[in-house]
């Protein structure tokens, strides 16, 4: 028993540094401030991927509908991606260009598209799935049961915590740059 408490120490220590939490000076520098807003919502996407391009609507709404003292921002990862797509005159002013790919990195976003919500102390609150419509890489269903992005809003904007566990965000796999 004494050895098992004793490695259970040693473990929880271990883990403590290998998961440093992140503070709001840790956060990469881009031309808005993350702490001017109550949250800050960042879903990563390319023009290039087909899921992306399905939820291009669903994410404009998404943007129309936040409440009040909400961020909102795309999160472009490939600098020659020349993103057209109708109505992206809307989100110029809303689109981060991570071309060092230090936001995604730091928010661990792994697909498109996938949805974070920070809020203003550097806290990811929600990561994860905007719905279950994407049920599998490569496969998606013809009609949405469960919103997750939309439920997270809801319920952070109530002053409650989002559902955990996060729903895994499935779609095309973000190419890391070898040298950054």
């Amino acid at each position: 028993m004494l050895k098992q408490t004793g490695f259970l120490i040693l473990l929880s220590a271990g883990l403590s540094f290998c998961t440093p939490s992140k503070s709001i000076s840790q956060l990469p520098q881009t031309d808005f401030s993350w702490a001017n807003a109550s949250y800050t919502i960042v879903i990563s996407y390319s023009d290039e991927c087909p899921f992306c391009i399905r939820y291009t609507a669903k994410i404009r709404e998404i943007r129309k509908s936040l409440p009040e003292n909400w961020n909102f921002k795309l999160l472009k990862v490939l600098p020659e991606e020349q993103w057209d797509f109708d109505g992206i005159d809307e989100f110029s002013a809303d689109i981060i260009h991570d071309s060092t790919q230090s936001i995604t990195k730091f928010l661990g976003i792994q697909v498109y598209p996938e949805a974070v919500i920070v809020d203003s102390a550097a806290n990811v609150v929600y990561k994860g799935a905007i719905d279950d419509r994407a049920h599998e890489t490569g496969l998606s269903k013809t009609a949405v049961t469960t919103h997750y992005l939309d439920d997270a809003i809801a319920r952070l904007s109530q002053g409650e915590k989002a559902n955990e566990p996060f729903p895994l965000a499935k779609g095309c796999y973000i190419e890391f740059n070898e040298e950054n």
